[in-house]
């Protein structure tokens, strides 16, 4: 599985419920795989997707912090996932 690992995941284009999905599976993943931190392509769009992904990501036990890049490398439209 580590092999396979990527430490960045695109869902840019998905529906809420379907980004939601791949991204619970990559961020199971990422904490089995004791990753420091991780990053998730959403784009900005209506910030709809963003903000779904940002309110799961801090209900999960392990993540350290849940927040937008840089804003000259992604700002809002990527978020970096941080783990305990």
């Amino acid at each position: 599985r580590r092999l396979k690992f990527s430490p960045v995941l695109d869902v840019r284009g998905e529906r809420v419920s379907d980004a939601l999905d791949i991204v619970m599976h990559y961020i199971d993943d990422a904490i089995m795989l004791d990753v420091g931190s991780v990053r998730i392509i959403h784009g900005k769009g209506t910030g709809a997707l963003r903000e779904e992904l940002q309110k799961y990501l801090k209900t999960i036990p392990g993540i350290a912090s849940v927040k937008d890049e840089h804003i000259q490398f992604g700002g809002s439209g990527v978020t970096i996932v941080e783990f305990e």
